[in-house]
Parts: structure tokens; C-alpha cells; sequence
């Protein structure tokens, strides 16, 4: 785009237009005369221009009424929500999970009855765990749906949970964007951290948009959500503090969705012996 260019002030005159009006002539660039002078020798018997009837604004006014509805329709423009440092930090916070056992991290998600976490922390064969919030409410879970490529599992609850489950985001992510990480609840450890790059890792291979972050992650972190300003999921940490990698939301949202659409999953208590007599 090419640079702008500031014209040099000077002072509007008879031919300068305002705000693109211009105002009108008379001959030889001067303004109209407002009389009739018959035989005066001046005008030759031809009337002079009579003055124009008033329209209520000049020139200037219309300049000063352009402004302020542009000023109005600035303010009328939604700002990009944001949360407070102290209210995002308490919404994750609240929402995070240990997931007993190994020990890992996870969230809850969409729902008061879905967790979702890393699917590399789920050992083959395991359908039921245990899930532990801040609060210490624990809750039985079941596992019910997975995505191996991008590494990622939800969990049900067989209970609901009264705590404010966090969004999942839906708009797609741009490098340099801020997000904030708080890994193991057990340890918590609340930080910003910055979206470097998308693209694939080695230890994802079928996943073309895992997200590089600049997390400080530890071995247990691995589930734990990375979250926006307004405290939606934005991803889940998978490769912990050496490939500081997180799973991206666009695959998240698909598998939790997928699994709320299921008719044979209801948000009611039971759910596991359901699965369990199956």
C-alpha cells in the first residue's frame, strides 16, 4: 500500500472546495452580486444573480455533520470482548482437571458433563477414569470419543458438575496471538504464552495445523488447555515442555460435537452403567 500523503494547509478561498462542495461563482471568480441594478452602466441592463433561498446548512456544517456521525458509528462498533486478568485466570482455573489415573490434565469443555484431554494419556483399553476438579469434586468419567491423529479424547461424566464449563473457539488462529496456560491444576501455574507458528510436528505427523506456543510445560501438563482473552480452548498441550506443542480447537470442537449428537448419549446421571451393562 502506498504511503499516504498530507497536502500542505492552506486557506480555503472562493474556488476551494469544503468537504467536495464548492461554493458558487460569479464572473471573474467573484460571488454573485444580490441585486438588480437597471441602467447602472455595470451590468448593461442584464440583472444581476439573485441570492439563492437558503437551505439551512453551509458547507461547514455539512463537514461538522459527516464527522460526528462517523464519530457515532465508531463508538457504536463493538469492541473485542476481553476478560479481566483475575476473571480469566478464575474461569480456567475452575474449569481444569486432573485425570486420575496417570495424572494428567484436561478440561471441562461445552458441557457440564464433557472433559476433554490428550488421547496419548488414555492407555489402551481404559474406558473409565477418574476426574478430579479444583474444587475437589471428583467424578467418574467414560471415555467415548477420540481423534488419534490429533491426539485428543472426551470424556463423559456420569454426573454433571456445577462449574462453568469454558468454550471451545471457533475462528481460526493467527501466529502472534497471546494466549494464557495454567497447566496441572495440581500445580498450578498461570502464564501468557504466544502462538509461534501452525503447522506439522514430528510426533503428529497426520496433523498439518498443530500449534508451536511458547509454553512452559512440565511432564503432566500434557490435556491441559491453552486459552484466548475471552478464556475460550484454543488448543490442548500435547508435547509438554520440549516440543511445546498444542493440539488445535478446529478438531476439538468436531469430536466434542460429534459426540453431544450421539442419540445414545444423554446428560443425565447413569450414563455409566449404561455403559457399563453393555
Amino acid at each position: 500500500m502506498p504511503p499516504m500523503r498530507t497536502p500542505s494547509a492552506r486557506p480555503l478561498s472562493s474556488s476551494s472546495p469544503a468537504c467536495g462542495l464548492r461554493r458558487a461563482e460569479g464572473p471573474s471568480g467573484r460571488e454573485p452580486r444580490s441585486g438588480y441594478h437597471p441602467g447602472d452602466g455595470r451590468s448593461n441592463g442584464v440583472p444581476a444573480t439573485k441570492p439563492l433561498p437558503s437551505r439551512g446548512r453551509t458547507a461547514q456544517d455539512w463537514c461538522m455533520f459527516a464527522a460526528g456521525v462517523a464519530a457515532l458509528l465508531l463508538l457504536a462498533t463493538p469492541a473485542v470482548p476481553t476478560a479481566t486478568p483475575g476473571t480469566l485466570r478464575r474461569a480456567l482455573h475452575a474449569a481444569s482437571v486432573q485425570i486420575d489415573p496417570p495424572g494428567c490434565s484436561g478440561v471441562l469443555a461445552e458441557s457440564n458433563q464433557i472433559v476433554v484431554t490428550a488421547r496419548h494419556c488414555i492407555d489402551a483399553g481404559v474406558q473409565k477414569l477418574h476426574v478430579r476438579f479444583t474444587n475437589d469434586v471428583t467424578r467418574i468419567a467414560w471415555v467415548v470419543a477420540s481423534d488419534e491423529a490429533a491426539d485428543q479424547a472426551v470424556l463423559f461424566l456420569e454426573d454433571p458438575v456445577d462449574v462453568e464449563p469454558l468454550p471451545i473457539v471457533r475462528r481460526r488462529q493467527i501466529p502472534g496471538t497471546v494466549l494464557y496456560f495454567e497447566g496441572n491444576p495440581s500445580r498450578p501455574r498461570f502464564q501468557s504464552a504466544r502462538l509461534d507458528r501452525i503447522g506439522r510436528c514430528p510426533s503428529l505427523p497426520d496433523l498439518p495445523n498443530a500449534l508451536f506456543t511458547s509454553i512452559a510445560g512440565v511432564p503432566g501438563d500434557s490435556g491441559a488447555p491453552l486459552v484466548d482473552v475471552v478464556a475460550e480452548v484454543v488448543g490442548l498441550v500435547h508435547g509438554g515442555a520440549r516440543c511445546h506443542i498444542a493440539t488445535p480447537a478446529d478438531t476439538l470442537v468436531r469430536l466434542v460435537h460429534r459426540v453431544l449428537e450421539q442419540d445414545d448419549v444423554h446428560m443425565t446421571r447413569g450414563l455409566g452403567r449404561e455403559h457399563q451393562g453393555a
